[in-house]
């Protein structure tokens, strides 16, 4: 892939992302309004159950596909074909007994993990859902390694607005607002999504297929299942954590004392509204670690060490730039953001106090997909383990004590505990010195002064404070002399290279 092929698939990725995260943004709105935040933090422990399922039927598919296609693109004549075909048979594989078992011990699942056991026929009819979407994951997985990436993005909108239209269309035509119809409807309208979508990445697979028919694989199936295994493990242990972790946050906001209600609710709350607000920014960063799996893992194949450190470096930078630029204006502005999004002032006050923990969130993401792309799966499945121990462990401890304050806590020593590690592993594994002043302390003054100066026009002009016209003016300073404070600070240092250069000339 050529350099700048990573720009262009970046931003063609992050406006499709984008779109498709103002979309989900409304819809959890409108769906907290019409359901109720109780229906929706039981959707909330319903997707992340299966999110488990999936992880655990496919085999971490997607990552699989990406990076091991990837990898044999990398080599002399590789062949990406049989890499597919390898791919799909672990699949199916993993997939059949999940999907069995998922049926059998659907009720004892429904009501220990559910807290409802009449969601029992629809944690049945889900399963019915894992070969159809390990199949869509792995032809995604293996569009992103050829660098088609675009396919991957329009199926993904295709699928999403197919999903939230029949599930508008099911809940205001029927005024459904049980956890059970509801979750039935979601079920329904995740079929048609991932058939449609599967369907057409089929299609276009016969259409556009790389390399030779009859090329040399570097792989055989028991080899490839050798080396994805790792891989598949590290995706289940991280969907498990997590999956765990959102199960017992309402079992211990109950022990504080609230009622099962009442503990749904705050989950839904937190789940629809702060995480969506939270992460909502960085759906560029989405969109590059989609694209940097398959493009570090070929430099890393091919031995071409300069590109990965490349990467590397430009991308930590990249992201510590734009991370606490976010961090900030959620600081800024959450409250009235948690209001808008109808969450009242418990989310608006969780989405600032959150906000100086979003840098690691956001680091979290393209570190990830450098450790992975460079090989180093065992570490990133062993730092998720401690991660989500630590997250559990403090879960289980702070919440029976401060109630919805102890999800604060947990998200800051997991993150802060995770993201460091990964950041050390990373500037490690490409070589790299980390330069803290550079990184982290050129971002903070650029924020401090932008922000300091933003708020000049409404101490002049007290109108403005609290006004939406008030915040758009300062974010369009704020923002401006931010990036013209990295802009001068960049000509300075590209100044004193030029003459340090010339000074060794002479």
């Amino acid at each position: 892939m050529r350099r700048r092929s990573v720009m262009r698939d970046t931003i063609q990725m992050t406006v499709i992302q984008l779109l498709l995260e103002c979309f989900s943004l409304l819809f959890q709105s409108w769906l907290t309004r019409r359901v109720g935040a109780a229906t929706v933090g039981t959707i909330a422990l319903t997707g992340s159950f299966f999110v488990l399922a999936a992880m655990a039927a496919g085999g971490n598919a997607m990552l699989c596909a990406s990076r091991f296609v990837s990898e044999e693109l990398g080599k002399p004549k590789g062949n990406a074909r049989k890499i597919l075909r390898c791919a799909l048979t672990f699949c199916m594989m993993c997939c059949i007994p999940v999907m069995i078992a998922v049926i059998v011990f659907a009720e004892p699942l429904s009501k220990q993990f559910l807290q409802n056991q009449s969601l029992a026929d629809a944690v049945r009819l889900m399963s019915l859902l894992l070969p159809l979407g390990s199949i869509n994951a792995c032809l995604k997985g293996y569009f992103n390694a050829v660098c088609h990436v675009t396919v991957t993005a329009v199926c993904d909108v295709a699928e999403f607005l197919l999903r939230v239209g029949l599930m508008v269309l099911f809940l205001v035509g029927s005024g459904a607002k049980a956890p059970e119809q509801v979750c039935l409807y979601l079920i329904g309208s995740m079929a048609v999504g991932t058939c449609m979508s599967t369907v057409a990445l089929t299609i276009l697979y016969f259409r556009h297929r790389e390399g030779e028919k009859d090329a040399r694989c570097s792989m055989t199936i028991g080899k490839y299942i050798r080396f994805a295994l790792p891989v598949a493990f590290g995706g289940c242990l991280t969907a498990f954590l997590s999956t765990a972790n959102d199960a017992l946050i309402p079992m211990t906001l109950r022990q504080f004392g609230d009622s099962t209600s009442r503990a749904l609710q705050q989950f839904g709350t937190f789940e629809g509204i702060v995480i969506p607000v939270l992460f909502f920014p960085s759906t560029i960063l989405c969109a590059l670690s989609g694209i940097l799996i398959p493009e570090v893992a070929r430099a890393n194949a091919a031995g071409n060490r300069e590109r990965v450190s490349r990467l590397t470096e430009r991308v930590i930078a990249l992201t510590l730039i734009f991370a606490i630029l976010i961090a900030a204006i959620l600081l800024k502005f959450g409250s009235v953001i948690g209001y808008w999004m109808d969450g009242g002032t418990l989310s608006g006050r969780m989405i600032r106090i959150l906000a100086p923990v979003v840098p690691f969130i956001y680091l979290e993401i393209v570190l990830e997909a450098l450790i992975k792309g460079m090989g180093k799966q065992n570490f990133s499945s062993l730092n998720y383990l401690a991660e989500y121990v630590i997250r559990i462990c403090v879960v289980l401890i702070c919440i029976p004590l401060f109630g919805f304050y102890g999800i604060v806590a947990s998200y800051y020593t997991s993150n802060v505990f995770g993201n460091c590690n990964r950041l050390r592993m990373a500037v490690k594994t490409a070589n790299l010195r980390f330069r803290f002043g550079k990184l982290i302390g050129k971002p903070l003054f650029a924020v401090s002064f932008a922000f300091l100066f933003a708020s000049i026009p409404q101490f002049f002009c007290p109108v403005l404070q609290g006004t939406v016209l008030g915040m758009m003016v300062f974010l369009m300073i704020a923002v401006g002399l931010y990036w013209l404070v990295f802009y001068l600070l960049r000509e300075k240092e590209s100044v004193q290279v030029m003459q340090t250069s010339i000074g060794r000339v002479y």
